[in-house]
This record gives structure tokens, sequence and C-alpha cells, in this order.
């Protein structure tokens, strides 16, 4: 009776790991397919190295009575929404901490008035706007103002005519590119923007 019993516990510890063996190994194997999409993701924004990936053009969402606006990370496409002031201890400073740790680089506002796109921890050069077609990989890279390495202020780029709406840009992850603001979407709900990133080298390893 007792070697009934013990091969009955046998047979359920057996079946019990054997199922938390396979689940374990669904979770890991998700998780490594959630990672490799986000990297063919990454490689597909960023491009080759040292060379300008595709031109990437989107609507940054800005905030509405029932949703607030979402910050674009251009290095990666993801978009976070904005988090209210009183989530975060209502400290500017721990706002830009967290917009820092997730990487994210640009969103923007809207009112009746008109538009700004605001930027996070890049370098922004205005151009002229034949710059977007003209500028080469090799100008972002030897320009010295894209070169320093140090955090950058918050910067509104404001739409509007007689105001720039082309942008040499580096990012706080060290990712050179170039913007251009092409105008309010559709609904007036956002700023549709176009980009092109120049990946790092150090990127590559990561991205590919």
């Amino acid at each position: 009776m007792n070697g009934k019993r013990y091969l009955v516990s046998v047979t359920v510890l057996n079946s019990l790991l054997l199922a938390f063996a396979a689940c374990f190994c669904r979770h890991i194997l998700c998780e490594a397919q959630a990672g490799d999409a986000n990297d063919f993701r990454i490689a597909a924004i960023l491009g080759p190295a040292g060379k300008f990936g595709p031109v990437m053009e989107i609507t940054l969402p800005a905030a509405q009575s029932d949703r607030p606006a979402q910050i674009r990370d251009l290095e990666t496409g993801r978009s976070l929404p904005e988090p209210a002031v009183e989530d975060l201890n209502s400290s500017a400073r721990a706002i830009m901490a967290w917009i820092r740790s997730n990487g994210l680089d640009i969103s923007c506002f809207v009112w009746s008035g008109g538009a700004t796109c605001v930027t996070y921890d890049m370098k922004v050069v205005a151009v002229e706007g034949k710059c977007w077609e003209t500028t080469r990989e090799e100008d972002l890279l030897a320009d010295p103002a894209l070169t320093t390495r140090t955090h950058s202020p918050r910067r509104l780029l404001v739409l509007g005519e007689n105001r720039p709406n082309t942008y040499m840009f580096r990012t706080g992850e060290g990712t050179l590119g170039m913007l251009r603001i092409l105008g309010l979407s559709q609904d007036r709900r956002g700023v549709k923007i176009s980009y092109k990133l120049i990946t790092p080298v150090k990127l590559v390893s990561v991205a590919l």
C-alpha cells in the first residue's frame, strides 16, 4: 500500500515538474522572441553603421482631455504616455529622469493658435530646409555642434511661418539624425514629423 502511495506521489511530482518546465520554457521563448522583434525593429529604423536609415514619417499625438501626450523614442519607434506631474511627486527633475531612463526624445503640444514639438536631452541645430536632402552622413558626424555628449535642455520647436522646420540633432543616447516638422496632423490633434537616423557603431552590436 505504501509502495502504491509512493508511486502515485512520484508520478504527481514528476507531472508538476514537467508542467513547470514547459511553462518556464514558454516564458523564456516569449521573452526571447519579443527581444528579437524589438532588435529587428531598432535595426530597421537605424539602418547600417554610419549611414542614414530609412525616412520615418509619424504623427506625435498631443494631449487630449481623455489622454496624455505621447513621447517618442526615435531609435526604437516606441512611444510612452507623458506622466502626470503628481505621479512623480510634482518634480520636474523626476520627470526628466524618467524620460532619460526610458530613452525618450520628442513630443508635442497643440493649442488653438498653433503647435510646438518638444525635444528632451537632444542637441538640436536648425538648418535650411534644403539640408534635408543635401546633408550627408559625414556632415553630421563632423559637425562640432553635435559632438559633445553633455545633457541638453528641453527645446521648443514652434511651428509657424518664418520659423525653422528642419534640424540636425543628437539624441541623449548619441544617435545622430535629421528631423523635419511637416505640420499639424489632419485632425489637428498632433504634429507630423519625419526623421532619419545615423547608427553609431556602438548601437550596431546591440541592434543586430
